[in-house]
Protein backbone atom coordinates (compact mmCIF):
# COMPACT_ATOMS: atom_id res chain seq x y z
CA UNK A 1 0.00 0.00 0.00
CA UNK A 2 1.26 3.55 -1.01
CA UNK A 3 -0.06 6.83 1.21
CA UNK A 4 0.61 10.31 1.85
CA UNK A 5 -0.99 12.34 4.28
CA UNK A 6 -0.15 16.28 4.26
CA UNK A 7 1.32 16.77 7.81
CA UNK A 8 -0.61 19.70 8.01
CA UNK A 9 -3.51 18.77 7.59
CA UNK A 10 -3.36 15.27 9.26
CA UNK A 11 -4.96 15.99 12.10
CA UNK A 12 -8.52 17.21 10.67
CA UNK A 13 -8.42 14.46 8.45
CA UNK A 14 -8.29 11.84 11.27
CA UNK A 15 -11.15 14.50 13.19
CA UNK A 16 -13.50 13.48 9.97
CA UNK A 17 -12.40 9.80 10.22
CA UNK A 18 -10.81 9.91 6.65
CA UNK A 19 -6.92 9.48 8.21
CA UNK A 20 -6.09 6.39 6.88
CA UNK A 21 -6.75 4.44 3.28
CA UNK A 22 -9.67 2.34 4.53
CA UNK A 23 -11.98 4.88 5.98
CA UNK A 24 -11.57 7.63 3.21
CA UNK A 25 -12.41 4.55 0.45
CA UNK A 26 -16.05 3.86 2.68
CA UNK A 27 -16.30 7.44 3.70
CA UNK A 28 -20.17 8.05 2.69
CA UNK A 29 -20.78 11.28 0.60
CA UNK A 30 -22.77 12.16 -2.47
CA UNK A 31 -21.01 13.01 -5.89
CA UNK A 32 -19.85 15.42 -7.00
CA UNK A 33 -19.75 14.36 -10.47
CA UNK A 34 -21.08 10.92 -11.88
CA UNK A 35 -19.11 8.08 -11.93
CA UNK A 36 -16.48 7.80 -14.91
CA UNK A 37 -17.18 3.79 -15.46
CA UNK A 38 -14.57 1.73 -18.27
CA UNK A 39 -13.29 -1.25 -18.84
CA UNK A 40 -14.68 -2.60 -15.82
CA UNK A 41 -13.47 -0.15 -13.36
CA UNK A 42 -14.52 2.94 -11.57
CA UNK A 43 -13.68 6.51 -10.88
CA UNK A 44 -15.87 9.21 -9.08
CA UNK A 45 -15.60 12.58 -6.89
CA UNK A 46 -17.22 13.88 -4.08
CA UNK A 47 -16.48 17.16 -2.28
CA UNK A 48 -17.25 17.36 1.29
CA UNK A 49 -16.87 20.41 3.50
CA UNK A 50 -14.65 19.38 6.55
CA UNK A 51 -15.43 21.96 9.55
CA UNK A 52 -12.05 23.52 10.94
CA UNK A 53 -11.82 23.87 14.50
CA UNK A 54 -11.04 27.67 14.68
CA UNK A 55 -14.68 28.25 12.64
CA UNK A 56 -15.67 27.89 9.32
CA UNK A 57 -14.68 25.02 6.97
CA UNK A 58 -11.97 23.63 4.30
CA UNK A 59 -13.86 22.40 0.83
CA UNK A 60 -12.02 18.79 -0.11
CA UNK A 61 -12.51 17.13 -3.03
CA UNK A 62 -12.40 13.27 -2.74
CA UNK A 63 -11.89 11.13 -5.59
CA UNK A 64 -11.95 7.49 -5.44
CA UNK A 65 -11.09 4.86 -8.41
CA UNK A 66 -11.12 0.84 -8.85
CA UNK A 67 -9.79 -1.00 -11.53
CA UNK A 68 -8.78 2.06 -13.55
CA UNK A 69 -5.54 1.95 -14.65
CA UNK A 70 -3.09 3.49 -17.05
CA UNK A 71 0.46 2.21 -18.26
CA UNK A 72 3.46 4.50 -17.09
CA UNK A 73 7.35 3.72 -17.43
CA UNK A 74 7.27 2.32 -13.83
CA UNK A 75 4.03 0.13 -14.63
CA UNK A 76 4.32 -0.40 -18.12
CA UNK A 77 2.07 -3.67 -18.05
CA UNK A 78 -0.18 -3.79 -15.06
CA UNK A 79 -0.53 -0.11 -15.09
CA UNK A 80 -0.86 1.93 -11.90
CA UNK A 81 -3.80 4.14 -10.40
CA UNK A 82 -4.79 7.34 -13.38
CA UNK A 83 -4.36 9.43 -9.40
CA UNK A 84 -0.91 8.10 -8.80
CA UNK A 85 0.23 10.28 -11.75
CA UNK A 86 -1.88 12.99 -11.03
CA UNK A 87 -0.56 12.78 -7.24
CA UNK A 88 2.90 12.57 -8.63
CA UNK A 89 2.17 15.82 -10.85
CA UNK A 90 0.60 18.27 -8.31
CA UNK A 91 3.64 17.46 -6.08
CA UNK A 92 5.69 18.64 -8.43
CA UNK A 93 3.72 21.59 -9.66
CA UNK A 94 3.53 22.15 -6.04
CA UNK A 95 7.68 22.20 -5.59
CA UNK A 96 7.70 24.56 -9.02
CA UNK A 97 5.32 27.28 -7.46
CA UNK A 98 2.53 26.20 -9.99
CA UNK A 99 -0.36 27.37 -8.92
CA UNK A 100 -2.73 23.79 -8.48
CA UNK A 101 -4.49 22.01 -5.70
CA UNK A 102 -2.58 21.18 -2.88
CA UNK A 103 -2.97 17.18 -2.13
CA UNK A 104 -4.16 15.91 1.33
CA UNK A 105 -4.05 12.38 0.61
CA UNK A 106 -2.66 10.07 -1.62
CA UNK A 107 -3.23 6.25 -1.42
CA UNK A 108 -3.16 2.82 -3.50
CA UNK A 109 -3.75 -0.33 -2.70
CA UNK A 110 -5.68 -3.56 -4.02
CA UNK A 111 -8.58 -5.47 -2.89
CA UNK A 112 -10.07 -8.72 -3.87
CA UNK A 113 -7.72 -8.90 -6.92
CA UNK A 114 -8.59 -4.92 -8.21
CA UNK A 115 -6.30 -1.65 -7.26
CA UNK A 116 -7.79 0.75 -5.96
CA UNK A 117 -6.99 4.48 -5.87
CA UNK A 118 -7.94 7.46 -3.25
CA UNK A 119 -6.37 11.36 -4.11
CA UNK A 120 -7.90 14.30 -1.80
CA UNK A 121 -7.19 17.60 -3.12
CA UNK A 122 -8.13 21.09 -1.20
CA UNK A 123 -10.45 23.29 -3.26
CA UNK A 124 -9.61 26.02 -4.69
CA UNK A 125 -11.88 28.53 -2.46
CA UNK A 126 -13.69 31.65 -4.39
CA UNK A 127 -12.28 30.50 -7.79
CA UNK A 128 -14.44 29.39 -11.07
CA UNK A 129 -13.35 27.79 -14.51
CA UNK A 130 -12.39 30.84 -17.05
CA UNK A 131 -14.82 30.16 -19.54
CA UNK A 132 -17.64 30.67 -17.14
CA UNK A 133 -15.53 34.35 -16.17
CA UNK A 134 -15.68 34.63 -19.95
CA UNK A 135 -19.25 34.12 -20.17
CA UNK A 136 -19.74 36.48 -17.31
CA UNK A 137 -17.17 38.94 -19.14
CA UNK A 138 -19.11 39.09 -22.35
CA UNK A 139 -22.74 38.87 -20.95
CA UNK A 140 -23.57 42.59 -21.35
CA UNK A 141 -21.61 42.61 -24.66
CA UNK A 142 -17.95 43.49 -25.44
CA UNK A 143 -16.05 43.49 -21.84
CA UNK A 144 -13.71 46.38 -21.44
CA UNK A 145 -10.77 45.82 -23.57
CA UNK A 146 -7.92 46.73 -20.50
CA UNK A 147 -10.41 44.11 -18.12
CA UNK A 148 -10.20 41.42 -20.96
CA UNK A 149 -6.42 41.84 -21.75
CA UNK A 150 -5.77 41.54 -17.90
CA UNK A 151 -7.03 38.61 -17.60
CA UNK A 152 -5.59 37.15 -20.73
CA UNK A 153 -2.09 38.18 -19.61
CA UNK A 154 -2.69 36.35 -15.89
CA UNK A 155 -3.96 33.25 -18.05
CA UNK A 156 -0.81 33.47 -20.37
CA UNK A 157 1.63 34.09 -17.79
CA UNK A 158 -0.02 30.53 -15.90
CA UNK A 159 0.49 28.58 -18.62
CA UNK A 160 3.95 29.69 -19.36
CA UNK A 161 4.92 29.21 -15.52
CA UNK A 162 3.38 25.46 -16.05
CA UNK A 163 5.05 24.84 -19.27
CA UNK A 164 8.51 26.35 -18.16
CA UNK A 165 7.97 23.68 -15.59
CA UNK A 166 8.57 21.15 -18.17
CA UNK A 167 4.70 20.19 -18.07
CA UNK A 168 2.54 19.31 -20.83
CA UNK A 169 -1.30 19.55 -19.33
CA UNK A 170 -2.60 17.33 -22.51
CA UNK A 171 -5.70 18.24 -21.68
CA UNK A 172 -6.01 21.97 -21.39
CA UNK A 173 -9.36 23.27 -21.49
CA UNK A 174 -10.43 26.88 -20.13
CA UNK A 175 -12.45 25.05 -17.88
CA UNK A 176 -9.19 23.30 -16.48
CA UNK A 177 -8.16 26.75 -15.82
CA UNK A 178 -9.45 27.99 -12.55
CA UNK A 179 -9.66 32.04 -11.80
CA UNK A 180 -10.46 33.78 -8.89
CA UNK A 181 -11.08 37.78 -9.22
CA UNK A 182 -12.16 39.28 -6.16
CA UNK A 183 -13.76 43.07 -6.46
CA UNK A 184 -10.68 45.28 -6.59
CA UNK A 185 -7.82 42.76 -6.97
CA UNK A 186 -6.17 41.20 -9.80
CA UNK A 187 -7.26 38.30 -11.61
CA UNK A 188 -5.55 35.01 -9.50
CA UNK A 189 -5.10 31.91 -11.99
CA UNK A 190 -4.43 28.03 -11.34
CA UNK A 191 -4.55 25.15 -13.32
CA UNK A 192 -6.66 21.35 -12.02
CA UNK A 193 -6.79 18.27 -13.91
CA UNK A 194 -2.99 17.18 -14.25
CA UNK A 195 -4.00 13.74 -14.09
CA UNK A 196 -2.82 13.22 -18.11
CA UNK A 197 -0.10 15.52 -17.55
CA UNK A 198 3.57 14.65 -18.44
CA UNK A 199 6.68 16.49 -18.66
CA UNK A 200 8.56 16.62 -21.73
CA UNK A 201 11.96 18.31 -22.71
CA UNK A 202 10.88 19.92 -25.65
CA UNK A 203 9.04 23.31 -25.50
CA UNK A 204 7.58 23.79 -28.69
CA UNK A 205 5.80 20.13 -28.11
CA UNK A 206 4.31 21.13 -25.04
CA UNK A 207 3.49 24.84 -26.81
CA UNK A 208 2.21 23.73 -29.78
CA UNK A 209 -0.12 20.76 -28.29
CA UNK A 210 -1.48 22.75 -25.33
CA UNK A 211 -2.25 25.90 -26.72
CA UNK A 212 -3.61 24.29 -30.18
CA UNK A 213 -6.20 22.86 -27.19
CA UNK A 214 -7.20 25.96 -25.30
CA UNK A 215 -7.48 27.97 -28.86
CA UNK A 216 -9.97 25.29 -30.10
CA UNK A 217 -12.28 25.46 -27.40
CA UNK A 218 -11.76 29.36 -26.25
CA UNK A 219 -15.05 30.04 -27.70
CA UNK A 220 -15.08 33.45 -26.39
CA UNK A 221 -11.63 34.95 -27.91
CA UNK A 222 -11.49 36.61 -30.80
CA UNK A 223 -8.77 36.80 -33.61
CA UNK A 224 -7.09 39.36 -32.14
CA UNK A 225 -7.33 37.64 -28.31
CA UNK A 226 -5.87 34.80 -29.59
CA UNK A 227 -2.83 37.09 -30.89
CA UNK A 228 -2.55 39.19 -27.52
CA UNK A 229 -2.49 35.85 -25.89
CA UNK A 230 0.25 34.43 -27.17
CA UNK A 231 2.31 37.22 -27.36
CA UNK A 232 1.95 37.73 -23.41
CA UNK A 233 2.57 33.83 -23.17
CA UNK A 234 6.43 34.56 -25.57
CA UNK A 235 7.06 37.21 -23.78
CA UNK A 236 7.01 39.54 -26.80
CA UNK A 237 5.84 42.79 -28.34
CA UNK A 238 5.01 41.95 -31.93
CA UNK A 239 5.38 38.52 -33.83
CA UNK A 240 9.01 37.16 -34.57
CA UNK A 241 9.75 34.57 -37.44
CA UNK A 242 9.78 31.93 -35.05
CA UNK A 243 6.67 33.23 -33.19
CA UNK A 244 4.89 33.17 -36.60
CA UNK A 245 6.00 29.51 -37.24
CA UNK A 246 4.66 28.69 -34.03
CA UNK A 247 1.86 30.47 -34.22
CA UNK A 248 0.57 28.59 -37.84
CA UNK A 249 1.65 25.30 -35.62
CA UNK A 250 -0.63 25.92 -33.21
CA UNK A 251 -3.56 26.77 -35.80
CA UNK A 252 -2.49 24.03 -37.74
CA UNK A 253 -3.42 21.49 -35.22
CA UNK A 254 -6.23 23.52 -33.79
CA UNK A 255 -8.18 22.94 -37.24
CA UNK A 256 -7.31 19.50 -37.99
CA UNK A 257 -8.52 18.44 -34.03
CA UNK A 258 -11.55 20.19 -34.87
CA UNK A 259 -12.22 18.28 -38.02
CA UNK A 260 -11.43 15.03 -36.33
Amino acid sequence: MALFISPERRPLLEANHLGSFDDAWVFKAAWFEEPNARRGGWSGVCRIALPLPEGGELGVFLKRQENHQRRTWRHPIAGEPSFACEFRMLRYVEAHDVPAPRPLFFGSAVADGKPRGILMTQELAGYRPLDVVMRELFADGCPPLARKRLLLRKVAALVRQLHDARVMHRSLYPKHLFVRWDSGAEPEVAVIDLEKSRTTLIAAVRTVYDLATLTRHSDYWSRSDRLYFLLQYLGLQRLTPWARRLCRWIVKRAQRKRRD
